[in-house]
């Protein structure tokens, strides 16, 4: 499944995510709570802010190509606390770089948790 497919999946059901290819380690990380910050490339016209969420979702990646989000795989959700433009350009695509922060997942948890588990949502 493609990123064009799921956003207009997303859309179709009322949600508004940004949504951004991981592989399984990755995800781990995140729900264990040992990553809480990545850099991304976000296209012209996009906008993040603190308080938006992020989905991190399982897809898979060959050279030059689109990545494949796997149908019922893995995901992981966080609301951002922080982004900051980098003031660089993804030299892949040209888009700008942003570095985002999240609390870790498993510390300070609340019934109102900023970061949430969403298994096989695709």
């Amino acid at each position: 499944m493609n990123k064009a497919a799921i956003e207009i999946l997303s859309r179709g059901v009322g949600l508004s995510m940004n949504i951004y290819p991981a592989n399984e380690q990755r995800i781990a990380e995140v729900e264990r709570g040992r990553s809480c910050n990545a850099v991304l490339a976000l296209h012209p016209g996009k906008s993040l802010s603190a308080g938006d969420s992020i989905v991190f979702a399982l897809a898979y990646s060959q050279a030059n190509q689109e990545p494949c989000y796997v149908k019922g795989g893995d995901s992981v959700r966080v609301i951002l606390t922080d982004v900051t433009a980098l003031e660089e350009t993804d030299s892949a695509t040209g888009d700008a770089l942003f570095q985002i922060s999240w609390e870790p997942l498993g510390q300070h948890r609340s019934s109102n948790s900023s970061t949430k588990r969403l298994a096989k949502w695709f």
